[in-house]
């Protein structure tokens, strides 16, 4: 007996740059949405990564050596805290932490963070559809085609619409994807249709964006529009 398959799709994953004055770091709903997903563990279970500009004012503790100016500096997990709901993100100081802490600059715009997320955590950025609730498709121009689901909500007169971005005049390509994707099989399971990678660059961590199938409609992002967003 076949059994269901179940499509994933994800947007990429974001990144936010803060300049600040002070070693107290507030995201914003640009990094995730709302910032009350990101907790206390979220350094520690790989969800973000905060990482410094390197200035002459900064003070780095013993782990990252004496990296040079203007190069991003990957700060340990163990080198700040994050507040519980507030996405606040704290660096702590050489004294608090001399291998793992930095002592940032006073001067304003001296400060340049970058906060990477490295997993997807927000509910409208992430989307699984089982295939039995997929609706249809149609073109919006030759690089974009909206794939149509049942709406999550139950509301029959709505959908869920998924924003493929992809090659130019590779619709049918698409839907040759989507085709293989959604056909029942033995073993059913969970198909990442196209999962977004990383946007970060430098020495940042680098995720690949993973997509079904060798990708032959040439995907590089989807929108997730959900009903009642």
């Amino acid at each position: 007996m076949n059994k269901e398959k179940f499509l994933i799709f994800a947007e990429a994953l974001t990144t936010e740059d803060v300049d600040n004055s002070d070693k107290t770091v507030q995201t914003t709903t640009s990094l995730v949405d709302p910032v009350s997903l990101l907790n206390a563990t979220s350094g520690t279970d790989g969800i973000i990564e905060v990482q410094l500009k390197a200035h002459a004012d900064h003070t780095f503790g013993s782990a990252y050596g004496s990296p040079s100016a203007g190069v991003y500096v990957t700060i340990n997990s163990s080198g700040y805290t994050i507040g519980a709901s507030d996405g606040i993100i704290t660096i702590l100081t050489t004294t608090e932490d001399d291998v793992n802490g930095v002592d940032v600059s006073s001067t304003a715009n001296n400060n340049d963070f970058r906060i990477n997320l490295l997993q997807h955590i927000d509910g409208g950025t992430l989307a699984c559809f089982p295939a039995s609730k997929f609706r249809g498709m149609q073109t919006v121009d030759a690089d974009e085609t909206d794939l149509y689901f049942d709406a999550g909500t139950g509301d029959l007169d709505a959908v869920d619409v998924i924003k493929v971005t992809h090659g130019a005049g590779k619709y049918q390509e698409l839907a040759e994807m989507v085709r293989d994707a959604i056909s029942p099989s033995k073993t059913g399971g969970a198909v990442e249709f196209f999962v977004g990678g990383s946007t970060a660059t430098g020495t940042a961590t680098i995720i690949d964006d993973v997509s079904y199938n060798g990708n032959p409609a040439g995907i590089t992002s989807v929108d997730i529009q959900l009903d009642g967003d």
